[in-house]
């Protein structure tokens, strides 16, 4: 029922915003944006005085959110905003002239920009006055819908909000991020809270916000992780598949355009034929193989919700592998002991709740790998398949291997490294982060 719902608030959104927007009809709009949100309601204020937040919907931010503000809030009232209502404003004034952020920040759509902002700015007065908005949530720098967003937030003196999410990244990610950062405008008005050390990093050495204006307050959402270190796990497996080009620089350059990186000298290394494919076809080729011989071990495989994958390839699966398109994919951590994974956060949340770590790591050295491709992790060898025989072996040692909670089964170097958050008070860091920032006056 939530679906059919939620799907038909989509249809109107997309159907009426293209003519209110031509028509700047600003009190029809904001109506309109009032009745697509939607009470968070594991996370409602413990005191009366309640000061409205627009929460920008993205998986893994909202989590964070939740995991900080179900211990915490105390006068919040959090107000989820289907992300393409925005979106549907912005197609609305730009077309398709702005098909990706290459275009959307070149000189000839200045205007436009401006255009654009302007329309936000009027449009958010109304809502102010209707709805009295005390400050916005955002998850990414790079949604062009939200970028003049912030712009117009900051002219009416509305907090913004940035908590980004995107801080687990290899090598060669943070240096495609960094080089966005230079070369994007500058955008004072975003407070940002990140993970850690390195993603603050990102935003004050590229000058593309001060210092004063970002902390590392770590992953909230990895409490929920942590919290399934004493829990004993049950006889299952989960493969979280393998997204063929995580980790490398495919998603940038599809985004901003191959001319955006011209002057960046990791791009000349580019290679946009490689992928991740052939770790998927092995990991599942073994995971068939031991489901066989193993038919009283439970497989979950998690396929992230949107991932390209082939379905032939899952066909004709043995009884005891079980796929998984929704849901979040850490809760799947509590029941299972064996994590098999690549170039995801995942990985951490599993080192996390202690369970065993196994990685595909086939004879890489002959498939054009570089280490900057690779997420900095600094486990055991005990952790990776090195071939799909040792990779074998090493599943059979952890599958039967008994769980001890009194033992620590993995390097916790990366918790603090990429996630701040190996003394578990990511949560109330975050808090005080929003407190903070969010004008509790009237």
């Amino acid at each position: 029922m939530k679906k059919i719902i939620s799907n038909l608030k989509k249809k109107i959104i997309l159907k009426l915003i293209p003519y209110l927007v031509r028509y700047k009809a600003f009190n029809l709009l904001s109506l309109l944006f009032i009745l697509n949100l939607t009470k968070m309601k594991s996370i409602l204020p413990k005191k009366k005085g309640k000061f409205k937040v627009i929460i920008l919907s993205k998986s893994g931010g909202m989590d964070d959110i939740i995991e900080s503000q179900k211990r915490y809030n105390n006068n919040f009232l959090y107000l989820a905003c289907p992300r393409i209502f925005i979106k549907s404003i912005f197609d609305s004034v730009f077309g398709n002239q702005a098909s990706n952020n290459s275009k959307f920040f070149s000189n000839q759509l200045e205007k436009k920009r401006d255009e654009y902002k302007n329309f936000l700015i009027e449009f958010l007065e109304v809502l102010k006055k209707r709805y009295d908005i005390k400050a916005f949530v955002g998850f990414s720098f790079e949604f062009k819908g939200e970028i003049e967003l912030a712009k117009a937030c900051d002219k009416l003196r509305i907090p913004f909000l940035l908590l980004f999410k995107e801080s687990v990244q290899t090598e060669i990610e943070v240096k495609y991020t960094r080089h966005i950062l230079k070369k994007l405008e500058k955008i004072n008005s975003y407070k940002i809270a990140v993970y850690s050390n390195y993603a603050k990093k990102f935003f004050t050495e590229t000058n593309f916000a001060d210092k004063k204006n970002v902390e590392v307050v770590g992953c909230s959402r990895l409490n929920k992780s942590i919290s399934y270190k004493n829990k004993i796990p049950k006889n299952q497996i989960i493969y979280y598949a393998i997204e063929y080009k995580r980790g490398l620089a495919d998603p940038f350059v599809d985004y901003y355009g191959d001319k955006f990186f011209t002057n960046l000298k990791e791009h000349k290394r580019y290679n946009p034929k490689f992928n991740w494919n052939f770790l998927h076809i092995g990991t599942l080729k073994i995971l068939k193989k031991f489901a066989i011989k193993n038919p009283e071990t439970s497989i979950i495989i998690k396929i992230k919700t949107g991932q390209s994958q082939n379905n032939k390839q899952y066909y004709n699966l043995p009884d005891n592998i079980k796929l998984q398109y929704y849901g979040a994919g850490h809760q799947l951590l509590e029941k299972s002991k064996v994590i098999i994974a690549w170039n995801t956060t995942a990985i951490i949340e599993g080192i996390a709740a202690n369970r065993f770590i196994l990685l595909p790591y086939f004879n890489l050295k002959n498939n054009n790998f570089s280490k900057e491709n690779e997420l900095t992790l600094n486990l055991r060898k005990e952790n990776y398949g090195y071939s799909e025989n040792d990779f074998y072996k090493k599943l059979d040692v952890f599958a039967k291997k008994e769980y001890n909670t009194n033992q620590i089964n993995n390097n916790q170097y990366s918790l603090s490294y990429h996630l701040g958050n190996a003394d578990d008070k990511a949560s109330l860091r975050l808090n005080k982060f929003l407190v903070k920032n969010i004008k509790l006056s009237k």
